[in-house]
């Protein structure tokens, strides 16, 4: 038994991994990658290095230590600043690796004392939270609810998540087109990721204090039906103030929700998948929407493409929401 629990848990890491690279890149269909088996193939490999690795280190400290989801959010919006601020520095880019419409869509929000654009600050930083790191970890956490807050990683395995995450930032750290920050956005940009750690451990002892325990249920289709035209509205807002407006509005929204159903309600491992998981369907359902802004892919493995992004977090959710189930007894 202690062999199948060993094997049923290192796939429960490997498809979180998996399920990071999907949700984070693939998913949004964006580059000259998409529909090509091969070059998916890669990133998927390398984007599971960028974005599951630290998403299982973060996720195996706030285990380690008891933290509840506040604490483990305001870790991934420490590995949401790391990313767009200091490893990719996307946030500062006048162009990016020539991807059509960026500066458009730069300057439509463009701050000039910081150098950033508030449509990209909240694109960025809300969106790799959300999509590369706390959306899959609440989905692949109610894949087996009753492991949701332990611990999945030996010494061994933090070390090479460690590892594969430091190689794959540095490989893009050290492309010259991931160097647009001034000394001065470099520091903010560490101070504020210091900040995020700091808050989640000031939170995370107070999280652990006693609370009362609901006894009325709420369903997961609900939660699911709420959470995806909410999401979906944001996508659609466009890029502009007032596509920041909404944006905001949408994530504040949900997060309402959240935290109320939370004090009234039964609130399981499910729920915050189901929550993920209207999340990625709003993104899967967006990108056929759009052809790729950067080279010209033809539209059937455009669409292929879409199809089985979508495909597969499908799959993750309804495991999640309906295989899950049954562990939680």
């Amino acid at each position: 038994m202690t062999g199948k629990i060993w094997i049923l848990g290192s796939a429960q890491v490997l498809a979180l991994a998996a399920l990071c690279a999907v949700s984070a890149e693939l998913l949004t269909a964006y580059s000259d990658s998409t529909g090509n088996i091969g070059a998916v193939l890669f990133n998927l490999i390398f984007f599971m290095a960028l974005y599951g690795a630290p998403a299982l280190l973060v996720r195996e400290l706030a285990r380690r230590l008891g933290w509840g989801w506040p604490s483990l959010l305001l870790l991934c919006a420490a590995l949401g600043v790391l990313q767009a601020c200091i490893i990719d520095q996307s946030m500062f880019a006048e162009q990016y690796h020539g991807y059509a419409g960026w500066e458009e869509s730069r300057s439509a929000t463009l701050i000039p004392e910081f150098g950033i654009s508030a449509h990209n600050a909240y694109n960025f930083i809300i969106g790799h939270v959300i999509f590369s790191y706390a959306g899959p970890i609440a989905i692949a956490e109610a894949w087996w609810p009753k492991r949701a807050e332990t611990p999945w990683l030996r010494p061994f395995g933090i070390i090479v998540a460690a590892v594969f995450y430091v190689g794959s930032a540095a490989l893009i750290m050290f492309d010259p087109e991931s160097q647009s920050a001034s000394q001065a956005q470099l520091i903010v940009s560490w101070l504020l990721v210091a900040a995020c750690f700091l808050t989640a451990a000031l939170i995370g002892r107070i999280d652990k204090s006693a609370r009362s325990t609901p006894t009325r249920r709420v369903s997961l289709l609900v939660v699911l039906a709420v959470t995806f035209p909410v999401a979906a509205l944001s996508n659609f807002a466009g890029e502009d103030w007032l596509g920041v407006v909404v944006g905001l509005g949408s994530t504040i929204l949900i997060l309402a929700m959240i935290i109320r159903l939370r004090m009234r309600f039964v609130w399981t491992p499910r729920h915050s998948a189901a929550v993920a998981l209207g999340y990625l369907l709003s993104r899967g359902v967006l990108a056929f929407t759009y052809f790729p802004l950067l080279g010209e892919v033809a539209p059937l493995p455009k669409y292929l493409h879409n199809a089985a992004m979508l495909a597969v977090v499908l799959t993750a959710g309804v495991i999640a929401l309906r295989v899950g189930g049954s562990r939680d007894r």
